[in-house]
């Protein structure tokens, strides 16, 4: 299910989950949740067998025995939101405060979808400080399921020379190879800014763009959608691409990536969550503050391996 369809029914809530997705094609049209109770939670994935599955046999005769094991995915409740407050002093200066935390309120939960974000590429809870993320595809990805452009980086190079239009075509190859890679049926490409304009580039005649529900336009590549994973604040009044140009790849330090996920509910890559999975909190005056705290309940699971996969070594020259 969507994130609309795990927010909590109350008319704040409704009226801040459609915040939240339109600033989010992501959330708004891709990301898959499922609901179940409990602090933690247990999915079934594809299990393990003895031997090759499927063999032939002659008639009259029977096929091999294979034991199966069951194989459980697992995963925790990792809390996403904020809390907005206003002084109610503000209200004998003349403010109207049920108006004026609204507006604030619809600033700050438009957020959650750049957090999360960061948190579907970067999370990492086994770091120090960041034990409450949920894990992101960078830690998430098998290692067998990743694509190298080139051993020391591929440079995406623009113009028509015969060098470029090689780096071209060796860029869209393994581009196919690692869509191809990533089994499912609602596949996502996810990139950043630089990624999607030098695709836009150098293989226009291959895209094509439509605008989703809320007329924000979204790209696609073999009818495959490209989604910005946008930028973060990395430091004080300093914003950063989520997915940067900063891996090293052979001898190249310079090099960034792109993913490919297939967002399945409870299969492929999906997110754990429950009843009222998005919840805005009722209004209250705590002292002289009144308050209201928003939170998205989710924690990311990759239930089969083959629905993520990864093309590292892009290098931008």
């Amino acid at each position: 299910m969507r994130f609309t369809e795990i927010a909590a029914g109350d008319d704040l809530t409704r009226k801040m989950a459609q915040e939240v997705v339109k600033k989010s094609p992501l959330l708004a049209s891709y990301i898959e949740f499922f609901k179940k109770p409990g602090n933690s939670v247990s999915v079934r994935a594809g299990g393990t067998v003895d031997g090759v599955v499927g063999q032939t046999r002659a008639l009259g005769g029977k096929y091999a025995e294979k034991t199966v094991a069951p194989t459980y995915a697992t995963g925790q409740r990792k809390m996403l939101g904020d809390t907005v407050r206003i002084d109610v002093a503000y209200e004998r200066m003349g403010y109207d405060l049920s108006s004026e935390l609204t507006a604030q309120l619809t600033r700050r939960v438009r957020e959650v979808g750049y957090a999360f974000n960061y948190m579907l590429i970067k999370g990492n809870p086994a770091a120090e400080g960041h034990d409450t993320e949920f894990t992101g595809l960078a830690k998430l990805i098998d290692s067998k399921r990743v694509v190298t452009a080139a051993t020391n980086g591929l440079a995406l190079l623009l113009g028509n020379s015969d060098t470029a239009k090689k780096a071209q075509q060796t860029f869209l190859e393994k581009l196919d190879e690692t869509i191809a890679l990533c089994q499912g049926t609602n596949k996502v490409i996810i990139t950043n800014a630089r990624v999607l304009a030098r695709l836009n580039a150098v293989a226009r005649e291959y895209l094509t763009i439509s605008k989703n529900e809320f007329g924000v336009p979204i790209t696609h590549y073999n009818h495959v959608p490209l989604i910005d994973a946008g930028d973060y604040l990395s430091a004080k009044d300093t914003f950063s691409p989520v997915i940067g140009f900063n891996e090293t790849v052979g001898t190249a330090t310079t090099c960034g990536s792109l993913y490919v996920a297939s967002f399945e509910e409870e299969d492929g890559l999906s997110f754990a969550t429950c009843d009222g999975g998005f919840t805005v909190y009722p209004v209250q005056q705590t002292g002289n503050w009144l308050e209201c705290m928003f939170e998205l309940i989710a924690d990311s699971m990759l239930v089969r391996s083959s629905a993520l996969s990864k093309l590292e070594g892009l290098k931008m020259e």
